[in-house]
């Protein structure tokens, strides 16, 4: 019962949500049309949104390769691929890790906790490559504004933050948690750097394509430093569990920055998120055809 007032009010939230959004002017049903009368631009960003579920699977497989557990790429693919699907729907756009766990879980039932380890070290590499993207794009946002010091200042904190953390994960390492990922990573010095940069690349193709989004679809003047900045934080909100793939919360936070940190009074801003979202969904459409493969070779299995 509990559970259906949490998920009740949470659905309540994304209709008030986009409610509001629409009330004021932040997005209206345009979209459809763009969506039938830019087939082209469509196809060519959905291309590129897919290399990004290629790139995202080759990274986890890397992780999983680490930890010893030797699937075929296409296998790991099928799941990341299944599970991209699935974060549209469940709360947060981490949803789809459990079903990841669960499924990867069933090709290596020896390797439980590595496994579901392995996810939650895939999506820290994740949330790396967007950290870094996001600050570098608010260093440039601060150079092009000619505040030099507080652009020059941020990489300082960073390099202090990195020595001050440097310091206290000999206090961290107690925490079994923690002191197992700091583990991991110094002796993977080499699939860190390689990860973190493909999270760079692929963050790099997503905000490129919100980019593309607004300025050739909905001929929006907004400038790419500030479409990488405020994609960032959408992104990083829309990872709260609060609605199904991070839906209303990511648009609402992506229309505030634009507003209220860049000056952009436009009208319908938040309709380059819910396009976005579109075109993340019809290109994760297929995943469901490998669910219901999983689904069907479980019930074998059991019978």
């Amino acid at each position: 019962m509990i559970n259906i007032i949490i998920k009740s009010t949470k659905i309540l939230i994304i209709f008030l949500i986009f409610y509001y959004l629409y009330e004021n002017n932040h997005f209206n049903l345009d979209i459809f049309v763009k969506l039938t009368s830019s087939t082209f631009l469509t196809v060519l960003l959905s291309c590129l949104i897919f290399s990004t579920h290629i790139l995202g699977a080759y990274r986890w497989s890397l992780v999983l390769k680490s930890s010893n557990i030797k699937n075929s790429f296409l296998e790991n693919f099928k799941i990341f691929y299944m599970c991209t699907f699935f974060n549209n729907f469940l709360f947060g756009n981490l949803g789809g890790d459990f079903i990841k766990i669960y499924y990867v879980s069933k090709l290596n039932d020896s390797n439980k906790i590595k496994n579901s380890f392995s996810v939650i070290i895939d999506r820290i590499f994740g949330f790396l490559g967007l950290s870094i993207l996001g600050l570098m794009s608010f260093c440039l946002i601060l150079y092009n504004q000619n505040n030099m010091k507080y652009a020059l200042s941020l990489p300082i904190l960073l390099v202090i933050f990195i020595f001050i953390f440097g310091y206290l994960s000999k206090f961290l390492r107690k925490i079994k948690i923690i002191g197992n990922l700091i583990k991991y990573f110094q002796l993977n010095i080499l699939l860190f750097l390689k990860c973190t940069f493909l999270s760079i690349i692929i963050f790099s193709i997503v905000h490129f394509t919100t980019y593309i989004i607004s300025s050739k679809i909905f001929m929006f003047d907004i400038k790419m430093n500030h479409i990488f900045f405020s994609n960032f934080i959408s992104l990083f909100v829309a990872a709260i569990p609060i609605s199904p793939g991070g839906m209303g919360i990511g648009e609402m936070s992506f229309v505030f920055i634009n507003k209220n940190f860049f000056d952009t009074y436009l009208n319908n801003l938040a309709n380059i998120i819910i396009y976005f979202r579109l075109i993340v969904f019809m290109t994760s459409l297929p995943g469901v055809i490998f669910f219901i493969n999983y689904k069907k070779k479980t019930k074998i299995s059991i019978s």
